[in-house]
């Protein structure tokens, strides 16, 4: 029987990613292998490639893959849940394995432009649409002027993260810089 239609077992998805993660917080992205990461999780290098066909994109997916599946929420205040959405996105960012590996990622993407394109349509562009739904609603609720450029909000929303973790270490990335910044954006887009 062909496995190429069977679903894919959600426990072996999260041990992988696990096994990532306790990897990268121990030796750091530059010594991370796909052939570490298969034996920590107990799984076959055959099932790591069948998931991840490389190592950048295991490694996006183990560091920020956990808010992908946590649903939007909906307190009918655009702030309130770009508040929210930030706080994940700062636990994701400030946790040892991300500031680990999220230099050697941006070094790795810089100079592979495939891999840029995989990690953009694999990654970040549904991270931008999320937060984009998110923007729209509070447009359509009159929260935010119409004409307000959502994708500069995007990339400032998330660009910022990746600034403070990659260049600026030394700058607290917390829940309450998320609200300053949430605060900031949303204040250039609000209604005159």
């Amino acid at each position: 029987m062909s496995t190429r239609g069977r679903r894919r077992d959600p426990a072996k998805d999260a041990a992988i990613r696990r096994a990532a993660s306790e990897l990268l917080a121990e030796v750091g992205y530059a010594h991370l292998t796909m052939e570490a990461v298969a034996a920590r999780a107990g799984v076959g290098k055959a099932t790591l490639y069948l998931r991840y066909p490389s190592r950048l994109v295991l490694v996006f997916d183990a560091l920020f893959g956990k808010t992908k599946v946590l649903e939007i929420p909906d307190y009918g205040d655009v702030r309130a849940e770009l508040r929210e959405m930030y706080r994940w996105a700062v636990d994701e960012f400030s946790a040892p394995e991300a500031r680990a590996a999220i230099p050697g990622l941006i070094a790795e993407v810089g100079g592979a432009p495939e891999l840029s394109r995989l990690i953009r349509a694999a990654a970040l562009q549904p991270e931008y649409e999320r937060v984009r739904a998110v923007l729209r609603r509070g447009q359509e609720r009159g929260q935010l002027r119409a004409e307000a450029d959502l994708e500069l909000i995007i990339d400032a929303f998330i660009g910022t993260a990746l600034a403070r973790v990659t260049l600026l270490p030394d700058h607290p990335l917390d829940h309450a810089y998320g609200d300053r910044l949430v605060d900031l954006l949303l204040d250039g887009a609000a209604p005159r």
